[in-house]
């Protein structure tokens, strides 16, 4: 006898946490088995079961992945998390207490009903799902479901068209389905991040025109039409970013990285060379780190042989880091990248034994460790950069000279205003007279924090500093609620990127020179565009986030046995 609906619905969440206890599961399996377990007290509809995992899902109490089953076909399966299972064991405390408070008021109480085929019922289910992206992903766990129910009606040996219509009708009210399905798959606006990214691009596009039009002469980027441009088009970036698809990134995830590794690849070969080095290059390697996310999530499920590939990704980008050259780059694809393997690797992303994974990436980070130090510290010219980089009045003409002009204009800056005289002797150019500042290199570029920090003063910069590390502060907190896990790396990495970019930046205007550096969203017209670019990307997976699904891991299948 079934039981009745209204006495079932507030238990449902503990029935199905009850049932995962016991292992990953799902969804027709918990219908099974919940059915099976109550000895058909419980009819469970697919229509009522999904809306609640979905909602069990969004307050962290399961997670889902994608599993392809010993017959080939793709399963999601549902898994209780630590927060379910405390969940799990409050609300048995709370049933406990509710059924005996009942039975003491009864006293001992024995325990005592659409369309028709499977394309009409999705149909009518994605007709109430209003954001469109969301209802390809709805339909298509909701048809594994009816494929799974026809089948077993198949083999109680009804004919096909009336266990399609028995499916159908076991699933529930499309409306409602439909309708619950839609007030859970909803866009997730990130108007808070937006706004603030929006903020920092229009005070870095004022600052670099503010600060240095003094330039515009000798400086074609420093024309304000080109910096207003860059502002604009930086906020199309953004927005555009924003709006995009992440998981069609993730569905074409390999072919994103082989073009990826082309753009680098012709970059070098058709952009100009400044500073000895490929310009555009550098804009490209920009987006390396999530390039490489990607491709670790394209490597996933494929065991020892995916981990090896997933290395070996690393080093067409890196290789193309070292031709530019652009050092920053690379020593940031190759942090960055070590530890978003690592994490793939404690995600269980390759299903390979996860000490022994961890321990042969870690080894291999290792490895690359010793090999970047030693460049730097004992291969000669990297060497002697490093030192200048400590004592840069060691040679203040030459190598050191930056360094000690950064240093000089920083000591002369005061808290507010600007700061006071340089005792530079002021040098002409093309008939103009060159502002003390203007005698460091790179001031209205790399430095041009510091010549921030020397017009304006200390506290306008260091405000700066701290709006930006919110603005990455509340993004790293963002990936860590992420319930994609492919979401969270893609989002990780551009995250890192900017933090990385920061670091180096700052560094860079206390006057430790040792490579090329920009502060994001503030230094330079192309360079703030590319970081829109990284943000929108990210914004967009936190966006997205109730319709990203993992791609299908499989399974290693039992060996079939012969028999005579």
């Amino acid at each position: 006898m079934e039981a009745d609906k209204s006495l079932v619905s507030g238990s449902m969440a503990l029935l199905v946490l009850k049932l995962l206890e016991d292992g990953d599961k799902y969804g027709y399996q918990m219908t099974s088995e919940l059915r099976q377990r109550s000895e058909d007290v419980f009819h469970l509809k697919a229509g009522t079961l999904y809306p609640l995992l979905h909602s069990l899902e969004e307050k962290g109490l399961v997670t889902a992945y994608e599993r392809e089953a010993a017959a080939g076909k793709p399963r999601r399966y549902y898994h209780l998390t630590k927060a379910g299972e405390a969940a799990l064991r409050e609300k048995e405390t709370a049933w406990h207490t509710y059924a005996d408070a009942v039975g003491r008021v009864l006293g001992e109480v024995p325990a005592v009903p659409g369309p028709e085929s499977v394309r009409g019922y999705l149909d009518a289910v994605e007709a109430q799902i209003r954001w469109k992206r969301a209802r390809t992903v709805a339909a298509r766990e909701l048809e594994t479901h009816l494929e799974d129910q026809q089948e077993e009606f198949l083999a109680e040996g009804h004919p096909p068209e009336e266990a399609e219509r028995l499916a159908v009708e076991d699933m529930g009210d499309p409306v409602a389905v439909g309708a619950d399905l839609d007030r859970l798959h909803r866009p997730r606006p990130q108007w808070g991040m937006l706004g603030l990214t929006l903020a920092l691009l229009l005070v870095g596009g004022w600052l670099r025109y503010a600060l240095t039009r003094a330039g515009a002469p000798w400086d074609e980027d420093l024309d304000p039409l080109r910096c207003a441009l860059s502002v604009v088009t930086g906020a199309a970036v953004l927005v555009g970013a924003y709006f995009l698809d992440v998981s069609r990134l993730l569905r074409w995830a390999k072919w994103v990285y082989i073009g990826a590794v082309m753009a680098g690849v012709l970059s070098l070969h058709l952009s100009p060379n400044v500073n000895n080095a490929s310009y555009f290059t550098r804009y490209v390697v920009l987006f390396y780190p999530a390039v490489y996310a990607l491709w670790l999530y394209a490597c996933r499920g494929k065991g020892w042989r995916g981990l090896l590939a997933a290395v070996a990704g690393g080093i067409p980008l890196t290789v193309v880091c070292m031709c530019a050259p652009f050092i920053q780059g690379m020593i940031q694809l190759m942090v960055i990248g070590c530890f978003l393997l690592l994490l793939a690797i404690q995600m269980d992303w390759f299903t390979v034994p996860r000490r022994q994974g961890l321990a042969a990436v870690g080894g291999l980070a290792a490895v690359m460790a010793g090999a970047v130090l030693w460049m730097l510290l004992v291969a000669g010219y990297n060497a002697a950069r490093i030192q200048i980089l400590l004592h840069p009045e060691i040679d203040p003409q030459g190598a050191g000279y930056q360094a000690v002009m950064a240093r000089r204009i920083l000591g002369a800056s005061r808290l507010m205003g600007k700061g006071g005289d340089l005792s530079i002797q002021p040098q002409t150019v093309w008939g103009r007279e060159l502002l003390p500042e203007m005698m460091l290199p790179e001031w209205n570029h790399d430095f041009l924090p510091t010549t921030m920090v020397y017009k304006l003063g200390w506290l306008p910069y260091l405000l700066l500093l701290a709006v930006l590390a919110v603005l990455l502060l509340w993004m790293l907190r963002r990936c860590a609620c992420q319930q994609s896990q492919s979401g969270k790396l893609l989002a990780l990495a551009v995250v890192l990127t900017l933090a990385v970019q920061s670091a180096f930046a700052a560094a860079l205007n206390l006057g430790f020179v040792l490579f090329s550096a920009q502060l994001p969203l503030v230094t330079g017209n192309l360079h703030s565009m590319v970081d829109c670019a990284l943000i929108g990307l990210a914004l967009s997976a936190f966006r997205s986030e109730s319709i990203l699904r993992d791609a299908v891991v499989p399974v290693p299948r039992p060996p079939q046995t012969q028999t005579a």
